[in-house]
C-alpha cells in the first residue's frame, strides 16, 4: 500500500499456495508448480477481471518470489518490465552461488536460464551485505538479462532492508518513469 502511494502506482499483492494467508491445512502446500500457477492467475485476473493491459504491468519478485516472477516473464511476454529484489539465480545456487553444473531437472526456479527469455527492461535491486542470497546472484542476473538496466547494488544493505536504502525509491521511480516514456508514441 505504501509503495503504491509513494510511487503513484497501483499494486496487486498476492500470496502463493502454501505460504502466508494461503498456508491453511487445506492447501496443497508450497510447490514450484503451485507458485507459477498462482502468479499466472494473478496476471490473468489483472487482464480479464480488472481490464489492465499486460503492457501496463510491471512484475516485482522478491527473494524466492523472483522464481515465479522470472518464470512468468519468460512464459508470458508483453509486460512493461520486471523488478527483481534480492533475487535467486536458482534454488540450488542459493546454497552454492559458484555452482557450475547441476542437472536442470533437480533444480528449482532456474532464473539463470529463464532470464535470457525476458526481453523487457529489468531492474535488479540487491544489498551488498545480503546474508541469505549473495549479491553475486543479483549481479549475474542483471548481466544475463537481455534488456537489464543498471542494477541497484545497495552498499551495506542486507536481505531484509534493501528498501531502507536511500537509493531504493528514487531508483524504482526512475525505472518506472523510463518504462512510461518507452510506451509513449513518438511525437
Amino acid at each position: 500500500k505504501d509503495l503504491g502511494r509513494l510511487l503513484h502506482v497501483n499494486v496487486m499483492g498476492y500470496d502463493y499456495t502454501g505460504y502466508g494467508c494461503c498456508s491453511s491445512s487445506s492447501s496443497s502446500g508450497p510447490s514450484v508448480t503451485a507458485t507459477c500457477s498462482d502468479v499466472a492467475a494473478v496476471l490473468d485476473a489483472l487482464e480479464s477481471i480488472h481490464g489492465i493491459k499486460r503492457r501496463d504491468v510491471v512484475l516485482y519478485g522478491q527473494s524466492v518470489g523472483s522464481g515465479p516472477t522470472v518464470w512468468l516473464a519468460s512464459q508470458r511476454p508483453g509486460v512493461a518490465g520486471v523488478v527483481l529484489h534480492s533475487p535467486i539465480l536458482s534454488g540450488v545456487r542459493v546454497f552454492n552461488p559458484n555452482l557450475k553444473y547441476w542437472p536442470a531437472w533437480a533444480d528449482i526456479y532456474p532464473n539463470h536460464l529463464l532470464i535470457k527469455k525476458v526481453d523487457v527492461p529489468l531492474l535488479v535491486l540487491h544489498g551488498t551485505a545480503d546474508e541469505v542470497i549473495h549479491v553475486s546472484a543479483g549481479r549475474r542476473l542483471a548481466e544475463l538479462a537481455p534488456a537489464a538496466v543498471a542494477p541497484l547494488l545497495a552498499e551495506g544493505f542486507d536481505h531484509q532492508n534493501v528498501e531502507a536504502s536511500p537509493e531504493y525509491l528514487p531508483r524504482l521511480r526512475d525505472f518506472l518513469q523510463q518504462l512510461q516514456q518507452q510506451q509513449q508514441p513518438p511525437a
